[in-house]
Parts: C-alpha cells; structure tokens; sequence
C-alpha cells in the first residue's frame, strides 16, 4: 500500500546493490524520492485507466491489452539489457501482478506493510480529500492483495512501523537473502525524522482480519 515505507525499503535495497534504474530521488513530499520508475508507473497507470481505475479507485482484476503488454515486455527487456540482476518499486503492481509473473515467473517479491491509521494519516496530510473511511478502504484494498499473494507464494514480509533496529535488522535478512553485493554494509538511507504520521490506535474492524494475517506472517528478528 501507498505511504507504509515501500520507498525506504526500495531505497535501503538499492543502497545494498539492487539496481532499479531510473527513479525518483527527490520529490515534494518524499525528500529521498519514492524510487519509482516513470516509465513503469505510467505503464501500471495505463492498465488501471484502461479499467476505468486508479491508485486510488483502485479496480481488480485488471485486463491487460496486448498493447499494455508489450509496453510492460518493453521494460523487462531494457532493464535486462542493462542489468543482470534487477528490481522495481510500486505499490500499484498489487493490482496488476499477474501480468508480472506471467511474464517474469521466477519474480522475487518482498513485501511491507503498516498500521492504517499511521497510513491515512499520511494520505490526509498530503490531500485533504482522504478521510479514514475512504484510507481505510484503500489499505484493505491493497493488504487484500498482498496477503493473496502472500499465500500465493509466501516472500519476506516487514512492518514499517516497527522500532528502527529491528527494521534494520530485517533490512539485513532480506538483502542477504537477495545475495546483494552489500547486503553486510550497514545502511544508512533510514532516516527517523522523516518518519511521520505515526499511529498508536487501535486497528480498525475491517482492516482487522487482514492485520492479523500480516502480523502472523511477517518476518520476526
């Protein structure tokens, strides 16, 4: 989902080694950028406009056109071209994934997740046209998928909104996991005084179910 630390997590991956092309280093509200591909965004944007959705009218499943397709073939192949081992970043991809593995089916996902009120806290601080019940609405939405893809085929799993050294710390296990060049060099793209919006609520009734399911499946260290 959109503002629970998919930046920071692709950020520290790219600082341990894993190529990600060109993304977003700097933006408004992302001093760091969100490390998101603009040309694979536009793509993703494309598959969801051409369903009458959005990142935030989010619509599933999602029918890719054989144009669609080719645009996404387009980017494997040149991010191929130039990288012998790769990744990319956008929480829009839950929506449109299949697409992914059919055409890359040995894909290695890592996920992260974070508290839907910290998450609408976010969201409104950003647009005043977020109120909890459509935020909340969105993060089931998105955790919906992930954990599907989660029983799918289980991958690591973090909690942004943990404390910093066990987010480090699993940081760590998912780089080696992945065998970067320095997954052992200690990172230092995580930056607390960038962390805002914090949640100490409760968990609302329909995120409920889902947050549970996260938590039991997340990695622990």
């Amino acid at each position: 989902m959109h503002r629970s630390g998919t930046s920071w997590l692709a950020g520290s991956l790219q600082e341990k080694g894993l190529e990600l092309g060109e993304v977003s280093t700097r933006e408004q509200h992302n001093v760091k950028g969100n490390r998101e591909s603009a040309a694979l965004m536009a793509v993703h944007d494309g598959v969801l406009d051409d369903n009458g959705g959005s990142w935030k009218k989010p619509t599933f499943p999602n029918r890719w056109s054989d144009a669609r397709r080719a645009e996404l073939a387009a980017f494997i192949a040149g991010m191929n071209a130039d990288y012998s081992a790769w990744g990319f970043k956008d929480p829009r991809a839950l929506l449109v994934f299949d697409e992914w593995v059919r055409q890359v089916p040995a894909l290695i996902r890592v996920g992260i997740y974070r508290h839907p009120a910290a998450v609408h806290a976010s969201l409104a601080a950003r647009s005043d046209r977020f109120d909890t019940k459509r935020s909340f609405g969105l993060w089931e939405t998105y955790n919906a998928r992930l954990v599907e893809e989660l029983r799918r085929s289980a991958f690591p799993l973090l909690r942004f909104d943990v404390p910093q050294d066990e987010l480090l710390r699993g940081l760590d296990v998912v780089a080696r996991e992945l065998a970067l060049p320095h997954a052992d060099v200690p990172s230092t793209f995580f930056e607390q005084g960038l962390v805002h919006n914090e949640a100490a609520a409760e968990i609302p009734k329909n995120c409920k179910a889902l947050w549970d399911e996260l938590e039991s499946r997340r990695l622990r260290v």
